[in-house]
This record gives C-alpha cells, structure tokens and sequence, in this order.
C-alpha cells in the first residue's frame, strides 16, 4: 500500500479549515488536481447558509447587506483568513518596496503595513457588498461558482508562472505544476459549471445563466493574467502570496462582474 495520498487531503489542508484525514501526496502539486473541487465545497458549504437564511428572513436592502458580510465571514473563516493574509504581504510588498530583494523581504514579514491592510479592507467591502447583489438577486449560484472560478485560477498561475526564489512554501507546487494540472482543473471547474446551470430554478433563490457563468468567469481570469504580469514585473514570478492574493482578487473580481449582468 502507497505511503502516500492522492493530494485532495492535502488541497484541503492548504486552502481550508475543513478536516481533511488521510496522506499528503508526493508531489506538491498533485493537490492542484482538486482546487476546483474544493473550491465547490466551501462554496455549497456557504450557499446552503446563505440559501437557509433566505427562508426565514425578508430579503431587503439591510437584510441582503448582513448576508453579504455573512458570506465573507463563511469564506474568511473556512480558508482560516490565509488568502487574505497572502493579500496583504503582497500588497505591502508591491507598494513598499522599490526593488525585487526589499519586495521579497517586506512580503516574509509577518507585520502588516498600511498597502495590506487597505488591500485586506477594500477586498472584504467589495466582496460582501457583491455578495449582498447577488443574494438580493437571486444568484445564489454564482457565490458557489466564484468560489470555483477562484481556485481554477490558482491553477492556470501556478501552471504558467515560474516561482520568483530558489525556494519558499510554494517553490515544489508551482515548480510540479503543468498542463495536465490546467486541463483538469478546466474540466471539474466545466463540468460543476454544468450541474449549477442545470440544477438552476430547482431552488428558490438558486438562479444562474449561461452568462452569469461565463461574465464572472472571464473577469476572474483577467484579473488573474493582470496580477500575473504585475507580479512578473515586480519580483520576476510569483510567490505562495501571489497565489494567495490571486485567490482573493480573482474571485471578488467574478463577484463585482455581477454588477453587468443586470
């Protein structure tokens, strides 16, 4: 019998707080074959929440806005906050560092500057004030697909980008990761897709089109391609922070692009 796993154990460990028993993999990267997957539920994990609540309560302008910052506490607590941390060391080290070296050394340390907890605080606002849209809209579906969207794009940075030090905590899932990373998250992360869209109108409240997937979608993978670049620019690759701040970015950027589906 192998001593070690499959990697969805250890996709669990590295983005939730969900218990996960079972080996970690040989491979870093063999956990990015199930970012989607996870992704899904911590998604269906908040949806059912916020879906419950839409029962019992009036939904109205404050009752929306209190459910939007529930979902942003669900997604914070379920990922221990630690995107939200890789968020803010990169946008201390972007902001306030001048060179490659000082970036990389701002971004280890574990105090927060100003350009972190401004990029923590707007993340957070435009997250839950998004999530209120689509919950006072009746898109419950696409909180669920953010969530999704979101890791894919974790993958597509990890299989495109080379890390940007000789070593760190990422340095053996970005180095492992390839094609075969990318084409099978792009098929769980199609294949969920599918089932929201079909399973959509089963449910009060559960309502997605084919352009409520696609929009968020795409505005998640430009997002993702824009801090890919910037990253790039700015310390010559990406870091486990990077990945973090993608997780973040990508997946407010899905929900803000609601606001052009109606």
């Amino acid at each position: 019998m192998s001593d070690h796993g499959t990697g969805l154990t250890q996709a669990f460990r590295t983005l939730t707080i969900l218990p996960a028993p079972g080996k970690d993999a040989r491979n870093a990267s063999t956990q990015l074959f199930f970012y989607p997957f996870v992704g899904l539920i911590i998604g269906l994990f908040g949806g059912l929440i916020m879906w419950i609540c839409c029962r019992f309560i009036n939904i109205n302008a404050v009752s929306s806005l209190v459910l939007g910052a529930l979902w942003t506490c669900w997604m914070a607590f379920a990922t221990r906050g630690f995107h939200l941390d890789g968020l803010g060391d990169t946008a201390d080290g972007f902001g306030g560092g001048w060179t490659k070296e000082k970036r990389l050394q701002i971004m280890k340390d574990s105090r927060s500057g100003s350009f972190g907890v401004i990029a923590i605080c707007l993340c957070l606002v435009l997250k839950g004030a998004s999530a209120s849209y689509a919950i006072s809209s009746s898109m419950l579906p696409v909180l669920v697909w953010s969530a999704v969207v979101s890791r894919l794009c974790v993958v597509l940075m990890c299989s495109s980008c080379s890390y940007a030090k000789d070593s760190g905590l990422s340095y053996d899932l970005v180095s492992g990761a390839g094609f075969s990373h990318v084409l099978c998250a792009l098929v769980q992360s199609a294949a969920f897709a599918l089932a929201l869209y079909y399973c959509s109108g089963l449910l009060e409240g559960f309502c997605i089109t084919l352009t409520g997937l696609l929009v968020p979608a795409c505005a998640a993978a430009l997002s993702t391609l824009v801090l890919a670049l910037v990253s790039k620019r700015k310390i010559g690759g990406i870091t486990g922070d990077v990945l973090g701040a993608c997780c973040e970015i990508s997946e407010t950027m899905a929900l803000l692009s609601l606001v052009f589906l109606k």
